[in-house]
């Protein structure tokens, strides 16, 4: 194996946690409410069994070969040569969901906080930790995410409390209004854009000490992340409504703006700020480590440390030339990405699953010929 060093399961179901909100804390609200309006609410809540059934095929996937990655299983499943094409998309998708995340901290920033500094300075200083970590290895990542994790918790409880002497629950009327399909494309949407990221992890499971409780852990934290997700899209559209909801970039950090408690608990976008760049940089440095990683097995490498410099500038220069602004991101990249999401974390893990179970008869079958 690459990796020598495990991760215990409690620290594998933090870094799936923080995983699944990673940038979504930001900007799940806007992309949810865009087809669901005021209904997107009860969206949410019914993308939670939807990306739940993602996360239990992604596992089911890893249980076929357990001591393999994602790119290892694709190339036992299909043979060298079509198991590698469908590796090397894995890892195309997981550089530019890397270099995406990566590029949302570069306009939030700039656009947000630190208004006259050049974006590419705040790239490359985003950029100096992730690789830091990745060359320290994936065990200090899971201690990392035990003790980030709950800072993360503590301060979107804190923005949902905050928030509750200035919800309206007249806003969520008229409920059930909104077109079918328009419910069904966000309910989607919700899932998707949160649980369909999480195939990244298929690159870690060989890495977790076993347990009888991993999937049922997995699963847990995962609907955790996903009800997070739901209040602060509740929160959300009582606060601001549908309308604010929808065309607001970074709701999450509008949200925070104004929490005003007896004018002394107030101005806590800070800590907004602090736990969506913490749980945005363990999910774009999983991409990264996950595109290392799978670029040495899948050229089976001795290592992938040579790696890490090489796919950082690549992220870097990704990260530059991925939009121009945040309009073009939201209008163009986020539809696009929406597609892909279904496409990596549902329909390829499906076919794989599909070619095990049909290679599985086949050598039953075989089986008996030869025991007749």
């Amino acid at each position: 194996m690459l990796i020598k060093d495990r991760l215990t399961v409690r620290q594998f179901t933090l870094l799936t946690f923080l995983t699944l909100v990673g940038d979504m804390i930001l900007i799940y609200p806007s992309l949810v409410t865009a087809y669901g309006r005021q209904d997107a609410w009860i969206c949410s809540l019914l993308s939670q069994p939807i990306g739940l059934l993602v996360v239990w095929i992604l596992f089911k996937l890893h249980r076929t070969h357990p001591e393999l990655s994602l790119v290892e299983i694709c190339k036992k499943l299909l043979g060298p040569w079509l198991g590698s094409i469908l590796a090397a998309g894995y890892l195309f998708y997981f550089i530019m969901g890397a270099a995406i995340c990566l590029r949302e901290v570069g306009d939030f920033m700039t656009t947000q906080i630190y208004l006259q500094t050049p974006i590419r300075v705040i790239l490359t200083l985003f950029l100096f930790p992730m690789v830091w970590g990745i060359i320290h290895g994936l065990k200090t990542m899971g201690l990392s995410s035990e003790l980030l994790a709950p800072i993360v918790v503590v301060f979107m409880i804190l923005l949902l409390l905050g928030l509750l002497p200035q919800v309206e629950p007249a806003k969520l009327q008229p409920i059930l209004e909104t077109p079918w399909i328009k419910l069904l494309h966000s309910t989607i949407r919700g899932a998707f854009s949160s649980f369909g990221e999480l195939i990244v992890l298929s690159m870690f499971l060989p890495y977790v000490t076993r347990a009888s409780h991993l999937k049922r852990d997995i699963l847990l934290a995962a609907l955790g992340g996903g009800i997070l997700l739901s209040m602060l899209e509740l929160v959300s559209l009582m606060v601001f409504g549908p309308i604010l909801t929808q065309h607001g970039f970074y709701i999450s950090y509008s949200l925070a703006q104004k929490i005003n408690i007896g004018n002394f608990f107030e101005r806590i976008e800070a800590l907004m700020a602090i736990s969506w760049l913490i749980s945005t940089y363990f999910k774009s440095i999983l991409y990264m480590f996950g595109f290392v990683l799978g670029i040495a097995q899948l050229f089976e490498l001795k290592g992938y440390k040579p790696l890490i410099l090489p796919s950082a500038l690549l992220m870097f220069a990704s990260a530059v030339l991925i939009g121009p602004n945040i309009v073009f991101y939201t209008n163009t990249v986020m539809p696009a990405w929406l597609d892909w999401n279904v496409t990596v974390s549902l329909v390829i893990p499906l076919f794989l699953l599909l070619v095990h179970r049909l290679r599985f008869q086949r050598k039953k079958q075989s089986a008996k010929r030869l025991t007749s």
